[in-house]
């Protein structure tokens, strides 16, 4: 039996990376047989020889996968001729399909709503990375459930076996140039932070420019930027976050952003990282707040979380080892598998 990924992206989009390519590199060193194939998106009016070319390999790699192998797709709503293949496979031959889906995808068009719905309401089951998402699943497809992107917490999330020696205190955040609304949720928790003497270094991993001439717009605020890495060696990005004091993850109140699965913030806690998240989306259902984690509403929490941690050495140690325990017993690969056989009937 086989286990088929194919996704929206390849192994530099964070969310196929996490949930299909790495999945697919777990489960073949636990015995199965699993591959991860990314699916290109084309124009649909885009009649090209390279979109013809797709078709043809696609559709021999869908007739490949036999009756009783697994097709697990994830997010293919906007690769709209492999989308129609699958459908096809699914309505002629009966050869069913997972749908995977850590995003809104049916949000905030109709035409995108139209093919959420789809395939959703026509997969065999659907895995989803947030409560929010599962809402929606649930209203067209009764086999839904939610399953996080595990994190590796044994050979690459763990706490830094050496850390840097200074008298800053590292408050770090990774994420994309999408996040530049979020941000902006920091900017005056860190503005009083600088204002009342405390020493923060800001660490920015990615986000791009804009966001970096958002965060300096701060003044006296510390920033390093690290504009570029390898996103797709897990190793060189978690070097960085192993070096984080506090990590944080900021989300405005947006619908899209409820959705979101709290990827960023699990990254730092599996690095033993004390993490400020927004109380929103999927994050109240990852952390106890004051536990293994703080939610935060308004800028105020902001700060005066910044400010305890800051402080609190004791308090910031408790809280990140508290994450990593949580990490490991909850979001591990460990505890991962036996969820995603059972949503794919593999441990049948």
């Amino acid at each position: 039996m086989r286990i088929v990924f194919c996704t929206k992206g390849n192994r530099l989009l964070p969310s196929s990376r996490t949930r299909a390519h790495l999945v697919a590199d777990f489960l073949r060193t636990q015995g199965y047989d699993a591959e991860s194939h990314h699916i290109i998106t084309r124009p649909w009016w885009n009649l090209s020889m390279k979109r013809a070319q797709d078709l043809i390999k696609n559709t021999k790699l869908l007739a490949s996968v036999k009756k009783n192998d697994v097709l697990y797709l994830h997010k293919i709503t906007d690769q709209v001729d492999f989308m129609v293949l699958v459908l096809l496979r699914k309505w002629i031959g009966g050869r069913g399909f997972i749908v995977d889906f850590d995003d809104a995808i049916f949000l905030p068009t109709w035409n995108r709503a139209v093919k959420a719905w789809i395939m959703v309401r026509n997969a065999d089951a659907v895995v989803v990375g947030s409560h929010y998402l599962q809402e929606y699943a649930l209203r067209h497809n009764p086999r839904s459930y939610v399953i996080s992107a595990p994190i590796d917490t044994v050979d690459l999330y763990k706490p830094a076996a050496k850390r840097i020696v200074d008298d800053r205190v590292r408050i770090g955040w990774t994420g994309t140039p999408g996040h530049y609304e979020n941000m902006k949720l920091l900017l005056e928790p860190l503005r009083r932070l600088v204002t009342n003497g405390y020493r923060v270094v800001f660490v920015q991993l990615g986000g791009g420019d804009k966001i970096n001439e958002l965060l300096s717009s701060v003044q006296g605020l510390q920033i390093e930027y690290i504009p570029q890495v390898a996103w797709d060696q897990p190793i060189e990005v978690i070097a960085i976050m192993q070096q984080f004091d506090i990590g944080v993850m900021p989300l405005q109140r947006t619908e899209v952003n409820r959705g979101k699965d709290a990827w960023k913030a699990k990254e730092y806690m599996g690095c033993g990282v004390a993490t400020i998240l927004s109380n929103w989306g999927e994050n109240p259902y990852v952390v106890t707040n004051d536990v293994n984690g703080i939610l935060v509403d308004s800028e105020d929490d902001w700060y005066e979380s910044f400010k305890k941690l800051v402080e609190d050495r004791a308090f910031r140690k408790k809280i990140g080892d508290a994450s990593r325990d949580h990490m490991e017993a909850e979001y591990s690969y460990k505890a991962f598998v036996p969820k995603f056989l059972s949503a794919t009937k593999l441990g049948a």
